[in-house]
Parts: C-alpha cells; sequence; structure tokens
C-alpha cells in the first residue's frame, strides 16, 4: 500500500507475504492465493455484505458470497485470467431471488440525482474511481471501484468504502460536488421494499 501521512510524504508499508496481513480462512477463502486474487475484485460484495448485515441476519462469509455470485455469473473468469465483473444485471437478479432485495439500474445519471432516492432502507451500490480515498486527487479517472452510499443530505453524500484507508473506510462523507469528480454516473439502487 502507498499513502501519504499528515505530512505529504509517501509512507510505503511493505510486508514479505501479504496473505498474513488479512486471516482469509475466516473470510471463507480456500487459501492465501484465492484471497489475493479475489481481493481487490469483490468491493461490490463487500456493499452487499453490509447491506446483510444492517438489514437481515444473513451472515455469510465473503468466500460464500463470491461462490454464489460466481454461480450467478455476476462475475466472468476470461481465459486470460482477467476477471469481468461485477456484472450489474445478473448481481440484480441474485439479489433479488435470493435476500429479496429490490434494485433499480442507475446509469448516466448524476450524483445529484440519483441519490434523491436513497433513504432509511434504501441505498446505492456507486461505481466510482478508486483514488476516492485521496479526495485531493486532480483529474481522477471515473469507475472501476464500488462504494456504498447509504445517504445523501445537506449536501454530502455518506458512504462506507471497502478499500478505504483505516481513517475513512468504515463511514466516511465528502461534498456531493467532490464525490461527483470520482463517481461514473452509474450503479445500483438497492432497497428492502419496492422503488
Amino acid at each position: 500500500m502507498r499513502r501519504t501521512d499528515s505530512s505529504d510524504l509517501e509512507v510505503f508499508l511493505r510486508c514479505t507475504d501479504p496473505s498474513q496481513l488479512h486471516d482469509w480462512a475466516s473470510d471463507g477463502y480456500r487459501s492465501s492465493d484465492e484471497y489475493l486474487f479475489w481481493s481487490r475484485k469483490v468491493c461490490g460484495l463487500a456493499c452487499l455484505q453490509s447491506l446483510l448485515h444492517g438489514w437481515t441476519n444473513v451472515r455469510l462469509s465473503m468466500g460464500e458470497l463470491l461462490a454464489q455470485s460466481l454461480d450467478w455469473g455476476c462475475y466472468v473468469m476470461e481465459p486470460s485470467e482477467k476477471v469481468q465483473g461485477l456484472l450489474y444485471k445478473p448481481f440484480m437478479a441474485w439479489v433479488g431471488s435470493q435476500f429479496g432485495f429490490d434494485c433499480k439500474l442507475v446509469e448516466r445519471t448524476p450524483i445529484e440525482i440519483s441519490s434523491r432516492d436513497i433513504r432509511p432502507g434504501q441505498a446505492m451500490i456507486a461505481s466510482v474511481s478508486p483514488e476516492i480515498r485521496d479526495p485531493r486527487t486532480c483529474e481522477p479517472r471515473r469507475g472501476g471501484h464500488l462504494v456504498l452510499v447509504y445517504a445523501a443530505d445537506d449536501g454530502l453524500v455518506r458512504f462506507h468504502n471497502p478499500s478505504g484507508y483505516s481513517h475513512n473506510s468504515d463511514s466516511t462523507s465528502l461534498p456531493m460536488s467532490v464525490f461527483d469528480r470520482f463517481h461514473a454516473n452509474r450503479g445500483i439502487l438497492i432497497g428492502r421494499g419496492s422503488w
């Protein structure tokens, strides 16, 4: 990981065995290699896991969620071992069928508009740049990472970031105009009830 401390100096954190950074077995992975391969690709499943913990009594490990999502075609493994996904339509079919969530696809819609549907019992898995971890990033790309937006009020977007640093992963907020710079104008609105 490379991060910047409060003095803006780059600090490099290294570990000779990255699999030792996380207890992969408790997350339901079959091996450290499986964990290392998938851990950077399951941000959408981390968002789903948060919703399951907040809205239901369902407790599935990341490995179990990954296995189900693969069965439903939410990720497609190419022969080159590159992964396509999270694919929204299979994901929406899966979480609707398996967990009873209502889903609505959001495309080409700025956060200012799509966030109007976010309220208690409704959230959005939003496509953003992974660079959102550092809001000072100039000219970020859009998309490539998913975060769970659980509120948008008073000009702020409040969200959980599965790949945030320790100080901004669990729950953080950004002004809507800043969040918009990273947002790809797409995502999935998810609710416990109908839209």
